[in-house]
């Protein structure tokens, strides 16, 4: 075996020995050999070389980030549905919208001049 891989092998040790050290006492994981085939405990090695974690204080949250989860209807914000329906029929065709035709009024024959 050559010197580079031992040394290699002592570095992981001495890096492990010193993260154990500044969690404080080591956890022990148990192998377990069955049928001459040995069994590591995958998740306890894995707790070992999780880091700890302390929980984050939360987000501020801003005023702007609640106008942007709001509706665009509720911001008033024109949308493809609400243009088809003031529009009407000129939709895409026209930059006026559709206005009912003025009402026909009638005179009564009384007023009528020949």
């Amino acid at each position: 075996m050559g010197a580079w891989p031992a040394c290699g092998l002592l570095a992981m040790v001495l890096a492990g020995t010193a993260v154990a050290q500044e969690r404080g006492p080591p956890m022990a994981c148990v192998d377990v050999e069955v049928d001459g085939q040995r069994v590591e405990d995958y998740a306890c090695l894995s707790r070992m070389l999780t880091p700890a974690t302390t929980p984050a204080a939360p987000l501020p949250q801003l005023e702007a980030d609640a106008v942007g989860r709001r509706a665009p209807t509720a911001l008033g914000l024109a949308h493809r549905e609400a243009t088809r329906q003031r529009m009407g029929n000129t939709f895409g065709k026209s930059t006026l919208p559709q206005r009912p035709a003025p009402p026909v009024t009638s005179l009564p024959p009384a007023l009528h001049k020949p």
